[in-house]
């Protein structure tokens, strides 16, 4: 037994010595955050002085290699991607090293400097995967898209407004940080009136609708139902009546919110003499807002009424009339002046009397207010 133990003693020790697996390597960076494409080193040892190959892995992923020299080795990378490395020869892991990227934004204008035009915020952004892009002013946004190549271009939205101080602002995903850079928008008040036609005036409407003012339709042209659309604005702002929309106008519309009824509640057509307007109101919110003229002498009457008779069509010179007490009515005129001018009805536009007296007609409460 003793002559087993001596040999197996002796073979031992003339076999070669088994490699130190578990000898440490250490990995360490010249930055924890980089700017994108800047220059990052990283340095590390290993615990023999022997010659090794060493890779250096992001995620996983080997991004380079070379040998270790006097049991030190360097890597130099460009910051380009974000990442966990990790220093990898035969003896095992380094600890992981985070780098975090800072992406590079640019941005700049371009598109005409007018209320309608298409303006748009264009640039780049790299790393392309650092995040999501927008263009962010108050609590409103609109998302930028972003190509393969990180170029991008975000609309500005017209609803916006002609004067907008606002940011392009990266929500960076994990190891990006965010970047953002200002952006300015001023533009021009353009004056428009009837016959006008173009970017600005399908602004303008768009407006107007969105505020609940009534018009037929949206489009690029001023005619006779945005001059009354524009007078019905105006009124309500206290602005002087002329049907044109100068900087005055411009200046309220992207103030302005939508009118409210005088009750809160309920569904009713609500005239309001001293603005000269009739407007739509349903569960207690104004829909639609609508050009109106009453009584020439202030005769039109004060009060809740209802809808006791209607008509469909002409009755003598009243279209579509809604009569609301003995003679007083709401209905279409072929004029409807801004000032009180009637007899003592509620004078409307021809082209809304129909679908007025439609969507309302017999039973419908109607609100005079002086």
């Amino acid at each position: 037994m003793r002559r087993v133990v001596v040999l197996a003693v002796v073979v031992a020790a003339l076999l070669p010595a088994a490699p130190a697996w578990g000898a440490p390597i250490t990995l360490a960076s010249d930055h924890g955050l980089a700017r994108y494409d800047d220059l990052v080193r990283f340095r590390g040892t290993l615990a023999t002085p022997n010659p090794q190959q060493v890779q250096l892995l992001r995620d996983g992923v080997v991004v380079g290699s070379t040998a270790a020299s006097a049991g030190a080795f360097v890597f130099d990378l460009r910051a380009r991607r974000a990442g966990r490395f990790v220093a990898r020869s035969v003896l095992g892991d380094s600890a992981p090293v985070v780098l975090r990227v800072k992406p590079r934004l640019r941005s700049r204008m371009v598109g005409t400097r007018g209320i309608g035009h298409r303006i748009l915020v264009v640039g780049r952004i790299l790393p392309t995967r650092s995040g999501r892009l927008f263009l962010r002013f108050g609590a409103r946004r609109a998302p930028a898209r972003v190509g393969a190549d990180g170029r991008f271009r975000i609309r500005v939205p017209s609803a916006w407004g002609p004067n907008i101080t606002g940011r392009v602002t990266l929500r960076p995903s994990r190891g990006y940080v965010a970047v953002w850079r200002r952006v300015r928008v001023r533009l021009a008040y353009p004056s428009l009136r009837m016959g006008s036609h173009g970017a600005s005036v399908l602004a303008l409407k768009q407006r107007l609708s969105e505020l609940h003012y009534a018009l037929p339709g949206v489009d690029a042209g001023f005619g006779y139902h945005t001059y009354e659309a524009v007078l019905a604005f105006q009124k309500v702002q206290g602005l002087p009546r002329t049907g044109q929309a100068g900087p005055a106008e411009w200046r309220a519309l992207w103030r302005a919110s939508a009118p409210r009824p005088r009750v809160g509640a309920g569904d009713y057509l609500e005239v309001d003499k001293s603005r000269q307007v009739v407007l739509e109101v349903r569960a207690g919110k104004v829909e639609r807002v609508i050009h109106a003229s009453t009584g020439a002498t202030g005769n039109t009457p004060v009060g809740t009424w209802h809808v006791y008779r209607e008509v469909f069509g002409w009755d003598w010179v009243l279209y579509h009339p809604m009569y609301f007490l003995r003679g007083f009515a709401i209905h279409g005129y072929p004029e409807v002046p801004p000032w009180p001018a009637s007899h003592g009805c509620v004078r409307i536009p021809l082209w809304i009397a129909s679908s007025l007296r439609e969507r309302w007609g017999y039973g419908s409460v109607v609100r005079v207010y002086a």
